[in-house]
């Protein structure tokens, strides 16, 4: 098996002095370095050059995005494991978006810990399960997002989108008033809203925008 180079970054004395322990347990990992702050982090893997650098995210000098910057500028080797309490999703999006290559919570497994070294001096990315869920909710939110801002439709409130639908269906106002309990008066308001609202200049121009977007909506 190779032995793979790691630095270990954190400012809580206790956390690195458990988190070295552990390392020292496997025989193909070696701890090259020890930091307490970021600066001291940054230059031991400029120094060291290894194949993980295992830090927390919020330390004394340089936090992790900065010595992050300073891996790809100037083309080392080694990857990022986050190794934190912060479950953030603010942080964990910002590391998806930097050169950070695995996030993992601090009260993980020893085992879970040493498959994430691996896993990325092997080249792989590695996220721990609630970061994994973190990810998968924020695509899905951005996804509904991005299919509301793609849907014009989506501007109208639920009771012009009744509306709209019965004159798809071919109601006429005085059809619809009669099935929604409304006012003649209060349909062809509703009507004349959502004309504003879709930008479009007639009935015909809205069902059109309808049949357009129907599998958005």
């Amino acid at each position: 098996m190779n032995k793979y180079k790691v630095v270990l970054a954190d400012d809580h004395a206790i956390l690195t002095e458990g988190t070295s322990s552990i390392l020292s347990e496997y025989d193909f990992i070696e701890l090259v370095g020890v930091a307490s702050d970021g600066e001291e982090a940054n230059q031991l893997v400029e120094a060291e050059q290894p194949d993980v650098l295992v830090s927390d995210i919020t330390m004394p000098g340089k936090s992790i995005f900065d010595i992050s910057d300073e891996i790809k500028k100037k083309k080392l080797k080694t990857k990022i494991l986050v190794f934190t309490m912060h479950e953030s999703p603010d942080y964990v999006y910002k590391a998806l978006n930097s050169n950070i290559s695995g996030y993992l919570t601090k009260n993980a497994e020893k085992d879970e810990l040493v498959k994430a070294i691996q896993t990325l001096a092997e080249g792989d990315e590695y996220y721990s399960q609630p970061i994994t869920q973190i990810i998968v909710k924020g695509f899905k939110n951005r996804k509904q997002k991005d299919s509301d801002n793609q849907n014009p439709l989506n501007v109208l409130s639920k009771r012009e989108k009744e509306v709209l639908m019965l004159l798809i269906e071919g109601y006429n106002s005085k059809q619809i008033a009669e099935k929604l309990y409304l006012s003649e008066r209060t349909v062809s308001n509703h009507r004349a809203n959502m004309l504003q609202k879709c930008k479009v200049n007639n009935t015909v121009e809205l069902v059109k925008l309808y049949l357009d977007n129907v599998n958005k909506w």
